[in-house]
């Protein structure tokens, strides 16, 4: 663009740009404009991939926490359910105890 805009003072003109160049610069504006749109497109794409990511990152926290309160859950229960069978032989040998010592006393 060989001195195609000249100096801006007062009653410069600007000489007209010559055709050839007209069409190529209509050109690199007409490519800028494609292409702009297609990073555009692409933009909208990346935006709607991150809404789909944020929702399964919020699904996945969700089923986490409900794994871990169902692991909790589950400790807490076998927890329980020793405590049970040390209970239940606990009581099986008393039990067997008393009926040792029924035995023992005769009514007769």
């Amino acid at each position: 663009m060989r001195g195609l805009l000249t100096p801006r003072h007062r009653g410069a003109t600007i000489p007209a740009m010559p055709e050839l160049e007209m069409r190529q610069l209509e050109e690199r504006v007409s490519l800028l404009m494609k292409e702009f749109r297609r990073l555009k497109e692409e933009n909208q794409e990346l935006l709607c991939q991150i809404d789909q990511l944020n929702r399964k990152e919020a699904a996945m926290e969700k089923e986490k926490s409900l794994s871990r309160r169902a692991q909790d859950r589950l400790l807490q229960l076998e927890t329980m359910n020793q405590k049970n069978a040390e209970n239940r032989v606990a009581a099986r040998t008393k039990v067997q105890a008393l009926l040792k010592n029924l035995e023992k006393f005769d009514l007769t």
